[in-house]
């Protein structure tokens, strides 16, 4: 989960572009990171696709597509946003789906008759 704050060190959402918007952007921004602590969630409660170097990036991918959305559609964000956002959600979703995989040695969480 402490991986989905590293983003905010580097840039972060704004929230001031929000706010310029007439929404509260620091609620806003919290989406983001939200969306962020819940790739590794997501990561380890699904088993498809199996290979775990697959399931990792395809699921910080989708996990941050919707709120990408929003980033192109905002003013003076646009495309570059919604490109380094999904960069992001695409690593976090791979280094939560290699770290499981290098200490558990297993593709994904879902134990079978083959683990016991």
């Amino acid at each position: 989960m402490s991986l989905a704050w590293i983003p905010s060190f580097l840039h972060g959402p704004i929230a001031a572009k929000f706010d310029l918007l007439y929404i509260n952007g620091s609620i806003a921004v919290w989406g983001w990171y939200v969306a962020r602590s819940l790739i590794g969630f997501f990561v380890g409660i699904s088993h498809w696709p199996r290979p775990w170097f697959v399931r990792g990036p395809l699921i910080g991918f989708i996990v941050m597509f919707p709120l990408t959305c929003v980033s192109l559609a905002t003013p003076g964000c646009g495309f570059p946003c919604m490109f380094w956002n999904l960069v992001t959600g695409t690593t976090i979703g791979t280094v939560v789906a290699g770290v499981a995989w290098l200490t558990t040695g297993r593709s994904n969480g879902c134990v079978t008759a083959t683990d016991a």
